[in-house]
């Protein structure tokens, strides 16, 4: 087997047994013989010696048959972990491939960059790291070099170059998908914005052929990039520029230009008055770094080329814009732009959009409308949304083809799903508003019957003492649970429901899970952030688990009624009102009133009856609102 040198993270250890993280949890807490995580690690990150985890393993017989494989690639990560105390998480790429390209070639010189990074090194340490690598004796160094930027600039890492191409990022594939789905060749490719160079290189993959031109502002993201270019194997020129400041590439002409802009950057007032003396033509006040990304794509077309740009939907309706996309359409320049879902854009969840740019000749600009797809469909389903909607073919997305006088009646907007929204019929508005009215109805109805606590302020039991419920939890009457979690967010339905703080939030499922961790009748979830409301879980039929951001307490005696307990902490005593926003006290600080059993029962029950009523007025307020919109809505549709 492969030799095993460095630390593994929980996520590295699941993936070599091909399991879910909670079941790794869940085998230290059932085995006593699991390596214990290393003093040096933090305890909510833990690392273990790799050679430990993997002896553990095989004693177990816990390893899959094609466990070799994944050991090579588990080593790649042992040894890379090895450098997590020394620098910051995404730094340690560019020192991976840089010890990557010496394996390969050991005359390889190293960039200034990785100099100044490596000083701050141990020697010890680094030659570690190196013989680690060496021991792997690694037939592709192209691939463990993707595989390495993926593990720490991909989606979740946060890294502050992660929205720069990654294999995982749907943005860089959906541009890719987009450009070579519709060009037969190119010689030229160039991407004035190119971070790591995946969308350049993947751009690459499809037209061999071609030249690949790029420029990147930060010194060790340019470095990363053209070590990635050279252990792929492919060829590329990578600047060190600022593509808005210093044009690199003034006089090329490219078939095809590729660009995910930094998002929303504004410019100094000298900056902008430097860039507009580069660009004459038209005035650049008042523009950000997408929309100056726009004009520079358009200005280095061939005369057949296309430009494809993802940028969030802002440069679709932004006033200070709005000349230039008229003027854009004017000459031909825009061919169209898509309107994309929520969760295309590695680091933010915000909206976005493809632009498709030409030097001319589109006699029409195709706004088509792909905002409510899945996200993970887009990059195979983008190529035939554009070659559809340019030969007015019928696809299953709405795309509309807008003219300069539509765009100049629509106060300049270019985003599709203002033109693209259907106006009600007058029998569904009809239709929707009884609806509505005879559940708003029904909801009246139903309070009306309700009826509240029987009780006076001296029937009220008082506390003169109360303990604090982390006492409870230390003798015995609660165990603490953190939720662990996450929404699985491709999933629209499934078995396992996510508790989450907000209850009123659409539903969301998890697909794997450890069944020790699945929610009993009687648990109490605690949001762990802000105010919102401590509930009692209770049977229904479903199988849910508590997500990160609660906090379960499971009764362990029957003591303490939970729902007396679920009302203490939703107490305005039990809640900070110090600071900017209202918050719960910390767990060792809330307090729960010293009664008896049959107080507490008391308490309980009254404050059950008065959620309900509470829960009855939300639904009230929700059937009313619901009624006067759809009031309105039959108003406008006799338009």
């Amino acid at each position: 087997m492969v030799a095993t040198t460095g630390h593994l993270t929980l996520k590295d250890i699941a993936e070599l047994a091909q399991v879910s993280r909670p079941a790794v949890s869940n085998w230290r807490k059932r085995y006593s013989d699991f390596p214990a995580p290393l003093d040096t690690s933090a305890q909510s990150k833990p690392l273990f010696e790799a050679a430990d985890v993997v002896r553990w393993l095989k004693a177990k017989e816990l390893l899959s048959e094609d466990a070799e494989k994944n050991l090579q690639l588990t080593s790649l990560w042992a040894a890379a972990n090895l450098l997590r105390n020394e620098i910051a998480i995404d730094d340690i790429p560019l020192i991976m491939l840089t010890l990557l390209a010496i394996d390969k070639d050991p005359v390889f010189k190293p960039s200034a960059e990785f100099d100044a990074l490596s000083s701050r090194i141990s020697t010890v340490k680094l030659e570690e790291v190196q013989q680690a690598i060496s021991r792997l004796h690694l037939a592709d160094h192209g691939e463990a070099a993707q595989l390495v930027v993926d593990r720490f600039l991909g989606i979740g890492s946060r890294g502050d170059r992660s929205q720069y191409g990654t294999a995982s990022s749907l943005s860089n594939a959906t541009i890719i998908a987009a450009a070579s789905s519709t060009h037969e060749n190119a010689e030229t490719v160039l991407d004035p914005a190119c971070g790591i160079a995946g969308t350049l290189l993947g751009i690459g993959r499809h037209f061999p052929e071609a030249q690949l031109l790029g420029a990147e502002i930060n010194p060790s993201t340019a470095s990363l990039a053209r070590l990635l270019t050279y252990l792929t194997g492919n060829e590329a020129t990578i600047e060190k520029a600022n593509s808005l400041m210093s044009d690199q590439f003034p006089d090329v002409r490219a078939d095809i230009v590729v660009c995910e802009p930094p998002l929303a950057v504004r410019f100094h007032k000298s900056d902008l008055e430097q860039m507009q003396r580069n660009n004459p033509e038209y005035p650049l006040r008042g523009l950000g770094s997408e929309e100056l990304f726009i004009l520079y794509a358009a200005q280095h077309l061939t005369e057949k080329g296309r430009a494809y740009l993802i940028t969030s939907m802002r440069p679709t309706y932004h006033g200070g814009f709005k000349e230039h996309r008229q003027r854009l359409i004017a000459q031909g320049q825009i061919e169209a732009v898509v309107e994309l879902p929520r969760g295309v854009l590695s680091a933010t969840r915000i909206p976005a959009a493809l632009w498709v740019l030409r030097a001319e000749g589109a006699e029409e600009t195709l706004l088509i409308d792909a905002s409510n797809q899945s996200p993970d469909s887009v990059p195979s389903r983008i190529g035939k949304w554009l070659n559809a909607a340019r030969s007015h073919e019928t696809t299953d997305v709405t795309y509309k083809a807008v003219t300069l006088a539509d765009v100049v009646t629509n106060d300049g907007s270019l985003s599709p799903s203002i033109y693209l929204t259907e106006p009600i019929a007058l029998d569904d508005a009809a239709i929707a508003f009884d609806t509505a009215l005879h559940s708003l109805n029904t909801t009246t109805k139903d309070l009306s019957h309700m009826r509240t606590p029987r009780i006076t302020a001296s029937t009220v039991p008082t506390a003169t003492s109360s303990t604090m419920l982390a006492d409870l939890i230390k003798d015995g009457h609660f165990e603490r649970i953190n939720g662990r979690y996450r929404a699985n967010k491709e999933l629209q339905s499934g078995d396992v429901h996510l508790a989450r703080p907000n209850r009123s939030a659409s539903p969301a499922f998890v697909d794997e899970f450890n069944a020790t961790d699945l929610l009993h009748p009687g648990d109490i979830l605690m949001p762990r952030i802000g105010e919102l409301p401590a509930w009692v879980h209770e049977e229904d039929g479903k199988k849910w688990v508590a997500s990160d951001a609660l906090i379960v307490l499971r009764p362990a005696s029957d003591e303490y009624d939970p729902y007396f307990i679920a009302a203490c902490l939703n107490a305005p005593t039990n809640i900070s009102t110090q600071g900017m926003i209202a918050k719960r006290h910390q767990l060792a600080r809330l307090a729960i009133p010293e009664l008896n059993r049959e107080q507490r029962s008391f308490i309980a029950e009254t404050h059950r009856s008065l959620n309900n009523a509470r829960t009855a007025a939300r639904q009230l307020e929700h059937e009313a609102e619901q009624a006067s919109d759809a009031f309105l809505n039959l108003v406008f549709a006799g338009k």
